[in-house]
């Protein structure tokens, strides 16, 4: 049950942008894991390039790696130079899904059923932890 509560100045509810946006990140990187090991299970990738710069079903590890500590940042930050790394989130965030439409991955001839449209997902999945950071980022900056 979510509640709402509402003053002059601003509409909360019980799940506030920070803690969406880290069950999104927590998502995120559920995905990216089990997105690596059905690749290198499959064969699609081997087990270093599941989570490496060929990743057909994950994002390479180090993006994932900053993403979480871009995540930590914006939400444990309470100040408005907390808006940086929830800023930087947004971007890496819009980076990537771009990235999945223009680097060949996406569809790939090597894929078996269904990894497409798990790719799909995976891109949706970093699209709502990018605009869930943008938002935090907005918050952020006007406090």
């Amino acid at each position: 049950m979510t509640t709402v509560t509402t003053t002059p100045e601003t509409t909360t509810t019980a799940l506030s942008v920070p803690r969406l946006l880290a069950l999104a990140m927590g998502a995120l990187l559920v995905v990216d894991l089990v997105g690596g090991v059905w690749a290198a299970r499959s064969g699609v990738n081997t087990w270093p390039d599941a989570w490496g710069g060929h990743a057909l079903l994950a994002a390479p590890a180090p993006m994932i790696a900053a993403q979480v500590l871009m995540t930590w940042m914006a939400v444990r930050g309470r100040r408005r130079r907390a808006a940086i790394p929830a800023g930087l989130l947004a971007l890496a965030c819009l980076v990537s899904v771009a990235s999945g439409f223009f680097d060949g991955g996406l569809g790939n001839a090597a894929l078996e059923p269904g990894m497409a449209a798990y790719q799909v997902f995976l891109l949706t999945v970093t699209g709502v932890v990018g605009v869930l950071a943008a938002v935090r980022a907005v918050q952020l900056a006007r406090s």
